[in-house]
């Protein structure tokens, strides 16, 4: 890990499929790119220091304990803070806005 990263990101095999998949624009892509690096450079705490950019918030029903990111109109990045301190899992991203 670099030595400004103070945050790592784990990401689920099932994000790797999408972000392989061709189905995010490169729009899209420089987006979530930039939210990983803001995440690990300053925590996911700047998130919401940035509500008109990333919409954070904190899900509820099957998905409490996770938080939403909004990358795009209805493009999302589902994801939930492991240990507090260390690490941000990024268990889904979804173009549609389904959380399902």
């Amino acid at each position: 890990m670099h030595d400004r990263f103070k945050w790592q990101i784990k990401v689920a095999k099932e994000v790797e499929s999408v972000l392989e998949s061709g189905v995010l624009s490169g729009d899209d892509m420089r987006i979530i790119h930039a939210w990983t690096l803001e995440v690990m450079i300053h925590g996911p705490d700047i998130l919401l220091s940035k509500p008109n950019v990333w919409a954070d918030h904190e899900l509820s029903g099957k998905w409490k304990g996770y938080r939403s990111s909004r990358y795009s109109y209805s493009g999302r990045i589902i994801y939930k803070i492991e240990k507090k301190v260390v690490t941000v899992v990024v268990v889904r991203i979804t173009p549609d806005h389904d959380y399902k």
